[in-house]
């Protein structure tokens, strides 16, 4: 007879450690549904990556760039392609996720609504902006509610904290939340609420994880105590325990002896996946700062950057204002990865950069495979890319190389769900995944009587919405006449199993992400 598993089984060790599995065939019926699931359906991910940056740069139009100090016209570069649907034209930013185009969908054209007439506080629109940015447009972005003042706060719950509400005790973590760049870089100022997407209710942040080392210590070792000595004998422990692959040795052996054949194979590759995660996180170098975190470890996270030199092409430096936030970025999604695999939390937030950015972009530049190449790296901050901060490599195409930068970490996260199995498909069918970034290209929400577009602005917006959750049809651009970023997030909160139609004050959803 063969050998039957419950969906929510692990492998128990020494020392307590537990790992997850995989989805294997002899978890499921001949119709590839989960035994001893709620509902017979297998689990429903929700993820959320965000890049600190705009769709376009100060006073260039979409179409408008200076590189290597001359200026052009090119099309192609501004992310939204001409053409709607199927087949449409892969721009700048995409080009990192061309091979998955049959796996998410662009939608464009979509704006917060904001007051023209007035900059008041009570005059702000339901879901609307408050006519300052980078804090104005926050809220509404991220809660779908209103802000009332330019404060980094959300005004309600975030999405993925309504979906981790909706699914909380379903798993041993409601949600996992982390964030890549470790410092806002900009010497006087502090994040101020800049390194926060996730709430759980308004003014309620949902602090995030910026160590990948504390990070997957977290989710796969011990808990790291509050008390220094404690502290001290956990990294000790730390330090001389083997991996946890070899603590569930016997486990594992006898495990891989019942199973059939296929499964035999997807359980290897399941603990290679965990061993190389070990690897990854061990090579890691070390940073003194991080929350619960012991800074002499040897294992630990790329060097936190110094602030930057200056705003501009003339004094910023190479090197500062950067700590990887690239390694950085990998091991979080490699992290989330894991995560959802062994079903220890079905929702996950990685902030990449940012709101307002000031990450150093030479390093992600330098180099970078670009369609005018570059005779150097971009010398500017993330934030002074979209105001222009270098006098050689400004507009459109300078900022549309960092935003896909950005998405590059998304598509990776994208393409390790796909390898996946699960069922009778893979993890990125049952898998909701949305890349969002913090700004549009349109008129200036400070002063819209301005007609150069502006990097400060909530008009013209984009996103990316991949996988196949809960009945997503993939694979198209739809231009949206004005919808709502947060109805995009509504659709994405429905493939989830989300059953109502709203976030915060913003009804309704993008039906046509459904097909």
């Amino acid at each position: 007879m063969a050998m039957k598993l419950d969906r929510r089984t692990v492998l128990k060790g020494a020392a307590g450690v537990t790992i997850g599995l995989p989805v294997l065939e002899c978890m499921l019926d001949d119709h590839g549904v989960a035994h001893a699931q709620s509902g017979g359906a297998l689990p429903q991910r929700y993820g959320i990556v965000f890049a600190g940056q705009a769709l376009g740069g100060d006073d260039h139009e979409k179409n408008r760039s200076r590189i290597n100090g001359e200026l052009m016209t090119r099309e192609g570069d501004f992310i939204v392609p001409p053409e709607s649907g199927s087949g449409y034209t892969i721009t700048t930013p995409l080009r990192s996720a061309q091979h998955l185009v049959d796996d998410f969908s662009l939608v464009s054209g979509m704006r917060i609504p904001y007051n023209e007439s007035s900059a008041e506080p009570g005059d702000v629109p339901a879901g609307g902006a408050y006519r300052d940015f980078h804090g104005g447009g926050s809220s509404p972005l991220l809660s779908g509610m209103r802000s009332t003042a330019a404060s980094f706060t959300a005004n309600g719950p975030t999405s993925d904290q309504v979906v981790a509400q909706m699914q909380s005790g379903q798993t041993l973590i409601d949600s996992l939340v982390l964030r890549a760049q470790p410092s806002f870089y900009l010497a006087g100022y502090s994040f101020a609420g800049r390194h926060r997407i996730s709430y759980s209710a308004a003014g309620s942040p949902v602090e995030a994880q910026d160590s990948p080392q504390t990070a997957f210590t977290s989710l796969f070792g011990n808990f790291m105590p509050d008390d220094s000595g404690q502290q001290a004998q956990h990294d000790f422990d730390q330090r001389s325990r083997r991996s946890v692959l070899d603590l569930i040795l016997g486990k594992r052996d006898t495990l891989l002896a019942k199973v059939g054949a296929t499964d035999r194979v997807r359980l290897g590759d399941h603990f290679d996946a965990i061993r190389d995660l070990e690897r990854r996180v061990s090579e890691v170098p070390q940073v003194a700062a991080g929350q619960c975190m012991v800074p002499t470890d040897p294992g630990a996270d790329p060097t936190v950057g110094t602030d930057i030199a200056g705003s501009g092409s003339a004094d910023i430096g190479t090197n500062d204002g950067y700590s990887d936030e690239f390694t950085r970025s990998r091991v979080m999604a490699d992290l989330i990865h894991m995560a959802w695999v062994c079903d220890l939390t079905r929702v996950a937030t990685l902030q990449v950069t940012a709101f307002q950015s000031h990450m150093n972009v030479y390093p992600i530049t330098d180099g970078v495979d670009s369609p005018i190449p570059l005779n150097r790296g971009i010398l500017a901050d993330l934030h002074e890319v979209g105001h222009n901060g270098d006098t050689e490599m400004r507009g459109q195409l300078a900022v549309s190389l960092c935003l896909e930068w950005h998405i590059k970490h998304w598509a990776y996260l994208m393409d390790k769900l796909k390898a996946t199995p699960e069922g009778a498909g893979t993890m990125l069918d049952n898998s909701v995944l949305v890349f969002m970034n913090e700004a549009g290209h349109g008129r200036h929400l400070n002063s819209p009587s301005d007609a150069e577009p502006k990097t400060h602005s909530v008009e013209d917006m984009a996103m990316l919405i991949g996988g196949r959750a809960g009945g997503l049809s993939p694979g198209g651009h739809i231009a949206t006449g004005g919808a709502h970023p947060a109805q995009l997030l509504v659709s994405a909160m429905q493939a989830a199993g989300y059953s109502g139609d709203t976030l915060g004050e913003v009804s309704g959803n993008v039906p046509e992400v459904f097909g």
